[in-house]
């Protein structure tokens, strides 16, 4: 969980992280973050373990609210070939497979160095 934080703070995308909430406990392990891109974007980063359940939702949105991406692994698309793992563009859901922070950040890197 600390290595997530120190990911985003030492990728110089980000002009601040905050650490809405951490429990890291031996059962539970649960982090909810909130990240100011350079360019104003705002990326919401949660991962929930415990010894039998994962969910991981990065929800990535303009400064006004409007989503540009989101990966997550909530099991309502059933006919995803890579479910319950998948990617939100806008309003289209595509395949994705499981995604961590290093590839919201090369993702944001690419967006904001374009």
């Amino acid at each position: 969980m600390h290595g997530i934080v120190s990911s985003l703070r030492n990728s110089k995308l980000f002009r601040s992280v905050a650490v809405i909430e951490l429990i890291d406990e031996e059962t539970v392990k649960l982090i909810n973050i909130q990240a100011e891109v350079t360019d104003g974007s705002i990326l919401f980063l949660t991962e929930l373990h415990t010894p039998t359940y994962q969910k991981y939702s990065y929800h990535w949105q303009t400064e006004d609210g409007r989503l540009l991406v989101r990966w997550d692994n909530s099991p309502h698309w059933k006919d995803m070939k890579t479910f319950p793992n998948h990617k939100h563009l806008g309003t289209t859901v595509t395949p994705s497979p499981r995604a961590d922070v290093d590839d919201v950040i090369a993702t944001i890197r690419e967006h904001v160095n374009k």
